[in-house]
């Protein structure tokens, strides 16, 4: 599914997904060290898998992202 990623003002994570109306901060992210990406946890208690990039790409972003277990 498509989300936005965004910084906010406080420079954490922000994720908004159109298709479930779901906007949530992201809490703890789990990657590799020296990437950007990973598993993503959100507020709301979902766990995301965001691709990874060799450096933080340009904030905000749409990415393919899918929900994880």
């Amino acid at each position: 599914m498509k989300a936005t990623i965004r910084k906010r003002s406080d420079n954490s994570l922000e994720i908004y997904i159109p298709k479930k109306d779901l906007e949530a901060v992201v809490i703890r992210t789990e990657g590799e060290d020296g990437k950007w990406g990973g598993v993503f946890e959100l507020a709301n208690g979902w766990k995301i898998q965001v691709p990874y990039f060799d450096n933080e790409p340009k904030l905000p972003i749409t990415l393919e992202v899918r929900k994880v277990e």
